[in-house]
């Protein structure tokens, strides 16, 4: 959407026209859902988190000026939001350390389920999406957010910089000790990155499905809805030198764009036809 038609929404939304309130809500809520689900790591938190910021852009939406661009806007919000919110429980218990007891527990090769070939892909799809996102829980929050924004959706250094009120240096430090981390942990230990390490998806079926991991009646990943028309990520073409961390990113950034729920619109409306909240504060 162009400059000029997300500033004519924005008025038309101010002015109370509720189409446009909507077109305004719909042209954000995956991005502001995805950043809150790869940042909290859960279906249920992330929706919570959606919603809150959701309200926050819609109260203050006659206070956005255009001296940063729109999304920038509701990138600041966003990132303000999460950041302030209490860790979730998938942050307070994901850590490389833990993650390596799962992997150490895989070694004695427990027997795969006896499932269908087609279940057990689809297992296999859900474990591989749960652990690296728990590798990206396993970051430190301010890294992990600038890995998020810089890396999963391509905002340039000065954007992220803006968006996390810090300067563009920091913002780099932050990013580049992020990269490391993540390339450093995946080369030694996931077998994504290295082919020479042992732990791969298929081998920790048993134990995910023992720790509740990974639950096949409650999938977080695998078949979470996805955007019909996703925005054009600028994946690298690696070639057979490529480090770790670029591997790394790799794995990551190829991940599916991860959509919001048709609930979370669906709770906006309700707030704003019971007109239980002030909008569009000057």
């Amino acid at each position: 959407m162009s400059t000029e038609d997300i500033r004519d929404l924005v008025d038309r939304a101010v002015g109370g026209d509720k189409n446009a309130l909507e077109g305004v809500v719909r042209s954000i809520q995956d991005d502001v859902y995805h950043l809150a689900f790869r940042m909290l790591g859960s279906r249920a938190d992330a929706e919570d988190a959606t919603q809150e910021i959701l309200i926050q852009v819609l109260t203050h939406l006659a206070q956005w000026r255009g001296e940063a661009s729109f999304r920038t806007w509701v990138w600041r919000i966003g990132a303000r939001q999460i950041m302030r919110r209490k860790k979730s429980k998938d942050e307070l218990e994901c850590s490389f350390e833990a993650i390596e007891q799962v992997i150490a527990a895989g070694d004695a090769n427990p027997p795969v389920p006896s499932i269908s070939d087609a279940e057990l892909m689809i297992l296999k799809r859900e474990l591989r999406l749960a652990c690296t996102e728990g590798m990206l829980l396993s970051l430190d929050r301010d890294q992990r957010i600038a890995w998020i924004l810089s890396e999963i959706f391509e905002l340039e250094s000065e954007e992220a910089a803006r968006v996390l009120d810090v300067d563009a240096p920091a913002l780099r430090k932050r990013l580049q000790r992020a990269r490391e981390r993540l390339g450093a942990w995946m080369h030694s230990k996931c077998g994504l990155v290295n082919a020479l390490n042992a732990c791969n998806c298929l081998r920790q079926i048993p134990v995910a499905l023992e720790i509740g991991a990974i639950r096949p009646q409650d999938l977080q990943f695998a078949n979470h809805p996805v955007r019909q028309d996703p925005p054009q990520r600028k994946l690298a073409v690696l070639g057979a030198q490529a480090d770790a961390v670029e591997l790394a990113a790799r794995e990551f950034t190829s991940q599916p764009d991860y959509a919001a729920p048709e609930s979370v619109l669906a709770k906006i409306r309700q707030i704003i036809e019971s007109k239980s909240l002030k909008l569009f504060d000057a």
